[in-house]
This record gives structure tokens, sequence and C-alpha cells, in this order.
């Protein structure tokens, strides 16, 4: 009321009056240093002389805490000593805020800000400090968990503070939970139960606490790992048929399949009978270390316990004799097929082989044969064409000079067509080798002129004779290899001698001789061929 009248007054007056800091609210965490604001704006010519900070209890009357001077500086009670400071060490004009440091939750409360001034007079404000006390969560196990049991207290987790926390769970594991809360003074707990139906599943899964306040700078986080105790249901592997158990047979062995919490151990037995010798018992597996024999069949038993229970499994071994030897005929009917389609392909191979290389020799014998052939065919027809003629022309040319003298006309003309005919004649030998004798004969008789001409005139031998020296002046072809079997070239020869005489034989039906000379035949069929008259 004093202060509202002052400013009353001050503004009436016409003075501008200084301005506190509305009240305001302070939160400082327990433990922490927290400052308490006092503003103040003076006017022009007014001085802040003091500042007195002030605690109002709870029956209403002030404590104080400090008292800041101008000129003495600040002066701190007795039971703030240590724990109240000035936070600025400028003039009170400027900043007259102190800080109290660790707080607790005993500072929780009101306090006042009193400035007294100079001329104006005294000022206050008010600010409320409220201190946040974070929670320090715990988690607490609930009894052992294991497979079978009902529903069951998995963890519970505590947290307290100011104000009171937020308890949550983060899992995988499909539960229930339940909050309970409490009052203390200045504080507030809350606890947090998760119930589970414990199972094998759950064995190893992850159950976080989760605890949010605004005292925290982020959320805090407490994990346990569930430990479910159970045993699984005992089974024997290596032993699904009697066949594989048979005498003589090594490396047999018995597997114990088992899984629990904790780790269960194993204990192998034979009902009835003490194990037979040669067998070593190594973690889970029974070993048999010797071939087996009938003593080793029996039933066994693999006893599968830990500290949660004990369960057994039985398998019955039975030991037979050794297989008898089977002889197994599809095996050795695919075998033998398999073995002869190879023999018939290797044997087709060879004979495709064998007749191809038989098939080039005999082309390349029956090439040769020919062309030998050819060659004597050719050479016994000069031959005889030489000791045919050599004799009868010389005899001609001494009896018949004169009728050649006096047709030697004629003859030139014939001899003329006879050289055509040769250069007709070399083309076709050319072309048809294997009748070279017949050509010669035909062209010696063309060349003989046939007797008589359009005129009825006669034309001497002689260039008959002439045509037949110059054929047997050619040049012999090359060469041929001479068979080697002695018999077959004899009988070449002598179908070739055979052949030239038949040729000749019938080259000399065209011709006729008359007073030893030949002449030829006359025919209806002549035809003049060049000036000279010569007939073919």
């Amino acid at each position: 009321m004093n202060r509202t009248l002052l400013l009353l007054l001050l503004t009436v007056s016409g003075v501008a009056a200084g301005v506190l800091d509305p009240q305001q609210s302070i939160t400082a965490v327990l433990g922490k240093d927290v400052a308490l604001p006092c503003f103040y704006q003076p006017t022009d010519g007014e001085t802040v002389l003091q500042v007195t900070w002030l605690k109002r209890q709870d029956d209403g009357q002030g404590v104080e805490l400090a008292v800041l001077h101008k000129d003495h500086g600040i002066h701190v009670q007795d039971a703030y000593a240590g724990r109240v400071l000035w936070q600025s060490k400028e003039s009170l004009n400027t900043n007259s805020a102190i800080v109290l440091k660790n707080a607790v939750q005993a500072d929780e409360g009101s306090y006042e800000c009193h400035i007294n001034t100079f001329p104006l007079g005294s000022f206050e404000s008010s600010i409320t400090l409220k201190v946040l006390v974070p929670p320090l969560p715990t988690l607490n196990l609930g009894p052992p968990l294991e497979e079978g049991q009902g529903r069951t207290l998995a963890a519970s987790c505590t947290a307290e503070g100011n104000p009171i926390p937020i308890v949550t769970w983060e899992t995988e594991v499909h539960g229930t939970a339940q909050a309970r809360e409490s009052s203390h003074p200045r504080s507030a707990s809350v606890t947090s139960e998760f119930y589970v139906v414990p199972g094998r599943s759950m064995h190893g899964k992850a159950l976080t606490c989760v605890v949010s306040h605004p005292g925290l700078q982020h959320k805090k986080r407490i994990t346990h790992t569930l430990n479910v105790a159970y045993l699984s249901d005992a089974s024997i592997l290596g032993h699904e048929a009697e066949d594989d158990w048979t005498e003589g047979k090594e490396g047999a062995s018995l597997k114990c399949l088992g899984d629990g919490n904790p780790l269960p151990s194993y204990n192998w037995s034979r009902l009835n009978e003490p194990l037979p010798s040669g067998v070593k018992i190594k973690g889970d597996t029974l070993l048999f270390q010797k071939a087996l024999s009938p003593e080793d069949g029996g039933t066994y038993v693999c006893q599968v316990n830990n500290s949660f229970a004990t369960k057994e499994v039985k398998a019955t071994v039975s030991i037979t004799g050794k297989p008898s030897t089977q002889v197994d005929v599809v095996s050795i009917s695919m075998i033998g097929a398999g073995l002869i389609s190879v023999v018939l392909v290797g044997l087709l191979i060879l004979v495709v082989t064998l007749m191809t290389c038989y098939h080039r020799r005999k082309t390349k014998r029956i090439t040769e044969k020919y062309e030998e052939e050819l060659t004597l065919t050719r050479e016994n027809s000069i031959r005889r064409l030489h000791s045919s003629h050599s004799t009868d022309t010389r005899n001609q040319t001494e009896e018949n000079l004169p009728l050649r003298l006096e047709s030697r006309q004629g003859s030139y003309r014939g001899d003329s067509l006879c050289r055509d005919s040769l250069r007709a004649d070399s083309l076709c030998r050319d072309s048809r080798q294997g009748s070279f004798r017949a050509d010669s004969l035909r062209e010696t008789s063309l060349c003989s002129v046939l007797g008589e001409d359009a005129e009825g005139r006669s034309y001497s031998t002689l260039s008959t004779v002439r045509e037949i020296e110059t054929q047997t002046e050619l040049p012999p072809p090359p060469p041929t290899p001479v068979p080697e079997n002695p018999e077959e070239k004899d009988k070449d020869e002598e179908e070739e001698q055979r052949n030239g005489e038949n040729t000749i034989k019938q080259a000399m039906t065209h011709f006729v001789q008359e007073n030893g000379t030949l002449r030829a035949k006359p025919t209806t069929n002549g035809i003049y061929i060049n000036g000279r008259g010569h007939l073919v």
C-alpha cells in the first residue's frame, strides 16, 4: 500500500519513479545452483543504497538471508553462509540478484527482494522457488521364473521424486503392468510391477523400465534379461532304421538331444545290463569304438537333467547279421549294355575308316591303271604306224613316182586339207584322250583324199604318207608309271595291241590298194573344205 501511494505521489509531482520486475516463479534442480533475480530501474538522480533478501516462512514470518550495501558490500546470515553470493559485482542500480548454491528441497518457498533508494524510498518484489527432485529408479526382480508357472511377477520398478515420476515398460514379452503411488514430505514415489506367464520362448528376452521426470534431461532406462528355467523333451538320434545297425558296422553312435536352462547334463545306461565294452560316453553322444557285434544290442536309456527337471528317453538297438552278397541284375545289365554300345560304336568307326581307305586306294589304282593304258595305247599306235607305213611308203614312192608327179597339184590341195583337218582333230584329241588311235587313223583316212575329186581326178597317196609321218613326229606324251605287277602289265599290253589292230583294220576299210598304191574309196558325201578341192 505504501509503495503504491509513493508511486502515485511521485507520478502526480511529475517525477519519474523506478519499477521492479513483476513477480515470477523459478524452478531449481536438486543439488544445482540457482539465481534469484532482482532488477530495479532507478530514475534520474535516484540511487539504490541497499538490497535486502528475505525468505517467507510457512507461518508468514520473514527470515533474512543477505544484505547488499552500496558501500559495505554483502552480508550473509549464518544459516546460509557459503551458499549465498552476489551475482554481479557491479552497481546495485543495475543488478541486485543473488545466487543460491547447491539447492535442496528445504530451499523451496517464497523469497522477497527489498530495495532502499534515495530519495524515493523502499521497493520490493517476490519470487517463488520450486526445487525439482529427479528420481533415482531401482529395478527389483521377482521370484525365479520357471516354465509351467502361472502368472508370476517378473520385475518391479520404483522411482521417487518431486514431482512424482512416470514409469513405463519396454519389452517384446507379453505381460501386464500394475502401478501404485505413495507421498512423502516434499516428494512422491511410484512403483510399477510387470507380470508374465513364464515360458521357454521368454528366456533371454529384455525387459526395460523407463522413467520420465521434468528434472531429467533424458529418460532413464534400466534393462533386465529374463531368465526362465525349463527342460525340453529328450530324443535319441542315430537309430532311425534297424538296417543301419548290422554286424561288423564301424563308427556307430547314438546322440541324445535335449535343451534346457540351465544347460542339461546327460547320462547313458543300458536297461537291465551294463554298457558293452568298447563304448565311450562323450557328452550327449554314445560312441561305439569297435565294430558292432550281437552283444551290442539292447535298450539304451538317455537321462537328461538340470536343476529344473529330469527327463529320459529309450532306444532299442537290434544288431542284424551281415547282409548276404546280392547281385544287382539291373546294374550289371546296364553296365553290359554300356560296354556293348561302346564296342559297337568302335566297330562302326573302324569299318567306316577301313571302307574309306579302301575306296581311296581303289580309286587311285583305277586312275593310275587308266592313265597307264592310255599311255601304252598311244605308244603302240605310234609304233605300229611307223612299222606298217615305213616300208610301204618307200615302195610306193619308188613305184609310183610318175603318178605323184602327175597329180602333184591335187596332192598339194590334199596336203592343205590334211593339215587343216589335223588342226581340228588335235583339238578333239585334247578333249578325248582315250580315242587317240582312232583319231589318228581318221586323220590318215581323211588325208588320203578318198580316191577322186569332183572332176574324176585321182590323188596320190603321198599326202597320206606325209600326214602319217607328221603324226609320228608329234612329241610323245609324258611317261606314266609302269604297274608293279608283271602279269597285269602283260595283260594290258595284249589288250592294247588287240585294240590297236582292230582300229587299224577299221581304218583300212576306207582305203583300196591298187598296184601297190593306197587309194581312198569313193564316197558320195565328199565336201570341199578349201580352194584346192580336197575332199573329206
